[in-house]
């Protein structure tokens, strides 16, 4: 057993407890709510553009804006809570996507699935990392170190939305099984 088995099965063991889905969910709540509220004067769109782009002209365009207006230091603060937010969301979201895949019964053969935010945070870091270091001098955000950071930070986005969309459908498909079905009677016969 190698050990990314090994990590997704401690991972679908630990997805059986309530409490620890619980307490991840409400650091990942409470840091992305500080995070939210710290980014807020800068605006969501500009936020997620300097995050997403792939261009070395686009980042310059609002980190120079952002200095200019000393709005730099709200950029540089959320650092101290956004450095440690992937952790959160990496174990909060695999935690859920275990327990998804336990009741529904979800082939074993797809684990590798529960790894996935984890690779997210990573690229978050990445991002973080790379982001400082531009922040230090605009000249460092050179159009291939953009593009990298673009990069890893849309993998961030897309792996994470991604696990998320699997657990909504999983919780779906569970309650529909759960609920639905299984509290109509099945008729086997048809009377015409």
């Amino acid at each position: 057993m190698n050990i990314f088995s090994r990590a997704e099965n401690f991972i679908s063991q630990k997805s059986d407890s309530n409490v620890l889905i619980i307490i991840f969910g409400i650091i990942y709540f409470t840091s992305q709510f500080i995070i939210g509220s710290i980014i807020h004067p800068l605006g969501v769109g500009n936020f997620l553009a300097l995050q997403t782009t792939l261009s070395s002209d686009t980042f310059k365009e609002i980190a120079s804006g952002w200095i200019a207006s000393d709005q730099v230091k709200i950029y540089y603060k959320h650092f101290y809570f956004d450095n440690f937010h992937p952790i959160w969301y990496s174990i909060f979201l695999s935690l859920l996507i275990a327990r998804t895949f336990k009741i529904n019964g979800v082939s074993p053969s797809f684990n590798f699935i529960i790894l996935t935010p984890f690779i997210a945070g990573i690229c978050d870091l990445i991002e973080n990392m790379m982001h400082i270091y531009f922040l230090s001098d605009l000249r460092h955000a050179t159009p291939a170190l953009v593009a990298l950071s673009g990069t890893a930070t849309n993998t961030k986005w897309f792996l994470a939305f991604s696990g998320v969309a699997i657990v909504s459908i999983l919780v779906v498909a569970w309650f529909v099984k759960k609920f639905i079905i299984k509290g109509k009677p099945v008729n086997k016969e048809r009377n015409i």
